[in-house]
C-alpha cells in the first residue's frame, strides 16, 4: 500500500479577478499549514500579449512601458505583497488549460488550486471547459474553491464507488485533513429497482452495499481512530440529486470526487443532468489523483465507474 504524502508544492492559477481571491486565500492557508511553497500563476494568451505590446510600440519613447507580461507579473507580486502572502509570482503565456498543466508540472506542483465564478451558468461553462480539461489531464489533485475561507476544513466528504481510485482518494483525504470530520458517501440504484421496490428487496440491497463498504474500508487500512470516527452515508437514489443535497444540508466544507467521477458528474450523464448537478452544487471540489488501476467493471447506479488512466477527481469547498 502506498502511503499518501503531502504535496511538495502548491500551484494556484488566477485570472487576477475578485473571483480568484478565495482560491488564493485557500492556497495560502494550505501552504502555511503544510509548510509548503506556493506558486501563483496567471495565464495570458500569446495573441493578447502581442496585440498589447504592438499597440504600445507606437507610443512616444518616454511613454513606452515594460512588456505587458512583465507589467502583469509586477501587478501579481504587488497583490501578493498586499495580502502578506509569500509566493512565487509567475506569468504564463499560452492557452489556459494546457499552459496551467505545463507550468504546474515544471514547477513540481503536487496540487493545483483554481477559483471559479459563483454564478451557476458561467460556472457550468467553465467546468465543462478549462476545469474539466485540467481535471481529466492533470496527474495531481485539482482543487476548485468557491467558499470564503474561514479556517481549516472541518467536514470533508469523499464520494466513492468502492473502486481502487476511490480508495486512494479516501486515504489521501484522511492523511491531508487528519483533523477534519470525514464522511464516505455512496449513492446506489439497484438494477431493476422499479420492479423490485419492496421493503425486503431494499433491505437486501442495503445489506449488500453496507458489506461492500466495510470491505472497501478494511482494504483501505485507515488508521484505527480515523476509521472508527468515519461517517458512512449509503443512500439509494440518484447521486446527482443526493450528493449536492447532502453537501448543502450537512455543513460540508470540501468534497472529493474521483475520476471519472472527477468531472463533478459521471461521464455518462447528459448535458441537462450536468447542468442540474452544477447548479445544485455548493461545496468546494477537489480532484484527486490515484494510482494506475486495472480496468474497473461498471457498478450500476454507482456515483462513479471508471476505467482509468491515472485516476483523478475533483475536490470542492462550499
Amino acid at each position: 500500500m502506498t502511503v499518501p504524502t503531502l504535496p511538495a508544492r502548491i500551484f494556484m492559477a488566477t485570472d487576477l479577478s475578485a473571483r480568484s481571491d478565495r482560491a488564493l486565500s485557500r492556497a495560502a492557508l494550505l501552504a502555511r499549514s503544510w509548510s509548503r511553497e506556493l506558486t501563483v500563476a496567471h495565464v495570458v494568451h500569446n495573441a493578447d500579449v502581442d496585440r498589447h505590446d504592438r499597440l504600445m510600440s507606437t507610443a512616444p519613447s518616454w511613454r513606452r512601458p515594460e512588456s505587458w507580461a512583465k507589467a502583469l507579473e509586477r501587478t501579481l507580486r504587488d497583490d501578493l505583497a498586499a495580502e502578506d502572502i509569500t509566493a512565487k509570482a509567475l506569468i504564463v503565456v499560452g492557452s489556459t488549460a494546457d499552459s496551467v498543466l505545463r507550468a504546474a508540472n515544471d514547477d513540481g506542483a503536487g496540487l493545483i488550486v483554481l477559483g471559479m465564478a459563483k454564478d451557476a451558468p458561467l460556472d457550468c461553462i467553465q467546468l465543462g471547459s478549462t476545469v474539466d480539461t485540467l481535471v481529466r489531464q492533470s496527474r495531481v489533485p485539482v482543487l476548485n474553491v468557491r467558499r470564503r475561507v474561514r479556517g481549516a476544513y472541518r467536514h470533508v466528504v469523499v464520494a466513492t464507488d468502492f473502486s481502487e481510485p476511490a480508495m486512494h482518494a479516501l486515504r489521501l483525504a484522511a492523511h491531508w485533513f487528519a483533523g477534519a470530520r470525514l464522511t464516505i458517501f455512496h449513492a446506489y440504484s439497484p438494477p431493476g429497482a422499479t420492479l423490485t421496490s419492496g421493503p425486503a428487496a431494499k433491505a437486501s440491497w442495503r445489506t449488500a452495499v453496507t458489506e461492500q463498504c466495510e470491505s472497501h474500508l478494511a482494504a483501505a487500512a485507515l488508521p484505527a481512530a480515523i476509521e472508527a470516527a468515519l461517517n458512512r452515508v449509503l443512500e439509494q437514489g440518484n447521486p446527482e440529486v443526493l450528493l449536492p443535497d447532502y453537501v448543502a444540508s450537512a455543513d460540508v466544507d470540501a468534497v472529493v470526487l474521483v475520476r471519472k467521477a472527477a468531472a463533478v458528474w459521471p461521464e455518462h450523464c447528459s448535458a441537462a443532468q450536468q447542468r442540474t448537478f452544477c447548479t445544485r452544487w455548493t461545496a468546494t471540489r477537489w480532484s484527486c489523483a490515484g494510482r494506475e488501476p486495472a480496468r474497473l467493471a461498471r457498478r450500476p447506479g454507482s456515483l462513479s465507474h471508471a476505467p482509468g488512466k491515472q485516476p483523478h477527481g475533483r475536490w470542492q469547498d462550499r
